[in-house]
């Protein structure tokens, strides 16, 4: 499963946090909100109450009320501001505000000189509403004896609640701005952040296709270690494959003159000089697959001109045959290799093509995000089914094969094999061998 970037992972880090953060942060203010706009409620609706004991005046049984009061909220109907006085378990008074409804008396036990303040009242005389009720008791001078009177004061929520919904949708408004700027400053952060790790991944890039020898950009100082760290693996890959080729090249040197004596020394029997020679062939083969192989930081090969250069070549060389050589290739295909294994490779397979094809041969090369084919197809007589397992299971024994399909797969076979490809053979549209030789695109 491929993995997230950085910069996604960084993105995704933040929406999560800012989803979790918006409605915690609104939840908490809109607790806070209630609290402060209920302990407000409950300051207007003291007052109120205060001015209602003022007013309030009892003549031995017989009390008495203002006609006008204080508070114009309980002078006006549909206020939602509604007042009463209970005494001796009736309803002795209601405000100008409340007279539309009819009211008995509270439940409400509120002892003498006490409060009682309620946020969720369902009141009998306006049922399915909610309301706010203060009430109070005092006690006056009757007839008889100090009485307690009741005070109550009652609020319709809809404007409370209007309020608080019209603070959360406010606050939802305000929050969700202020987490997309947020969102907005983070992605713009972390793309600043980002820029030291795109321009070392740059330079790797660069590096890794043979267009710089060492990584020279100044990075933050937590880079300097990883930055020390790649610098030296590419000094010492170039000195390893330099000093690889150079004891090769001296190999090969100290093992030619040699044999090149030995082999033209005088009397010699034939099955001698023939082995020889054969000693010759496989030194030069396994030197040449010895130095083969993909380098982890040099220049991608085009292959078109390698493709080009190779059928000039043969043009020359099979002459007498009138070959029609169709090459099929885009000059964006690369090969990330050797220019000198691509030569070989290419060399062979179109070698061999020439040497079976009766007229025509063609070359095709594709590529996707895996994989880069080449095929090289021929109108000789082909391989026989028998014979195309037989150089897939054992390499290359072939080259006895006369219509000379199998000379020199052997060394394709093992650089192929080298570069983690895949050799297969088939037969072709044409009427001859197809030979498909695939390289991971990575």
């Amino acid at each position: 499963m491929r993995q997230l970037s950085l910069r996604v992972r960084s993105v995704l880090l933040a929406i999560t946090l800012l989803a979790l953060f918006a409605p915690f942060t609104v939840i908490i203010l809109e607790e806070a909100f209630t609290e402060s706009l209920t302990e407000a409620k409950m300051s207007e609706l003291r007052l109120m109450n205060l001015g209602l004991l003022s007013a309030f005046e009892l003549e031995g049984d017989n009390p008495f009320m203002p006609d006008l009061l204080f508070e114009e909220q309980l002078n006006l109907p549909g206020s939602g501001y509604l007042g009463i006085i209970v005494f001796r378990d009736r309803v002795i008074w209601q405000s100008a505000s409340a007279l539309e409804y009819f009211f008995t008396p509270p439940n409400f036990d509120v002892s003498v000189g006490n409060e009682l303040f309620t946020d969720t009242y369902h009141p009998s005389f306006d049922k399915g509403e909610e309301y706010f009720v203060y009430a109070f008791t005092a006690e006056f001078l009757s007839s008889k004896d100090f009485e307690p009177v009741h005070f109550y004061i009652f609020n319709d929520k809809l404007l409370f609640e209007k309020e608080r919904k019209t603070f959360l949708a406010t606050t939802w408004q305000w929050i969700s701005t202020l987490c997309i700027a947020l969102l907005l400053f983070i992605i713009t952060g972390i793309s600043v952040l980002l820029v030291p790790v795109r321009k070392l991944i740059e330079e790797i890039s660069l590096a890794s296709k043979g267009n710089k020898s060492e990584l020279d950009n100044h990075y933050p100082a937590e880079f300097d270690s990883l930055k020390h760290s790649i610098n030296e693996l590419l000094y010492f890959e170039a000195a390893q494959r330099k000093r690889y080729k150079n004891s090769l090249g001296d190999l090969a040197h100290s093992l030619k003159t040699p044999l090149a004596v030995a082999s033209s020394s005088e009397g010699l029997q034939p099955e001698v000089k023939e082995s020889l020679a054969q000693i010759d062939k496989i030194i030069q083969r396994q030197l040449k697959r010895a130095s083969a192989g993909k380098v982890g930081w040099q220049a991608s090969i085009a292959i078109e001109p390698i493709l080009l250069k190779i059928a000039d070549a043969m043009d020359k060389v099979y002459q007498h045959k009138q070959l029609s050589i169709d090459i099929d290739v885009a000059d964006s295909y690369l090969f990330k290799g050797d220019d000198t294994d691509l030569l070989e490779l290419c060399g062979n397979l179109l070698d061999n093509a020439c040497k079976a094809a009766q007229s025509r041969i063609r070359v095709q090369v594709t590529s996707d995000s895996n994989w880069l084919k080449l095929s090289f197809d021929d109108d000789g007589p082909g391989i026989a089914d028998d014979k195309k397992q037989f150089l897939l299971e054992r390499g290359t024994r072939l080259d006895t094969y006369t219509e000379g399909q199998g000379i020199g797969l052997a060394l394709v076979s093992d650089l192929v094999s080298i570069y983690e490809g895949k050799l297969r053979i088939e037969d072709s549209d044409l009427g001859g061998a197809r030979i498909i030789i695939q390289f991971p695109n990575h």
